[in-house]
């Protein structure tokens, strides 16, 4: 996969939360269908899109890894 130098995932902070994930609730709303399962439906074919361009398997298992929220110190709501 191409290397993308000088580019962050973090500068996409306020596409994702304020376009994006509202975009998978609201079709989850309008399909009743649970959310996390759309989300999941979203990451598929994210992935499959992201393995086509060259990323590797191990990378995404990686950055899944990688994006785990600690759940021992979060909030209640959150564990």
């Amino acid at each position: 996969m191409t290397t993308y130098t000088g580019h962050r995932v973090e500068d996409h902070e306020d596409f994702i939360l304020e376009q994006l994930l509202p975009l998978i609730v609201d079709h989850a709303g309008a399909s009743d269908t649970p959310t996390e399962v759309v989300a999941f439906a979203v990451l598929l074919t994210l992935a499959t899109v992201l393995q086509a361009r060259g990323l590797g398997r191990d990378v995404l298992v990686r950055a899944i890894d990688a994006a785990r929220l600690p759940t021992h110190e979060a909030l209640e709501g959150l564990q």
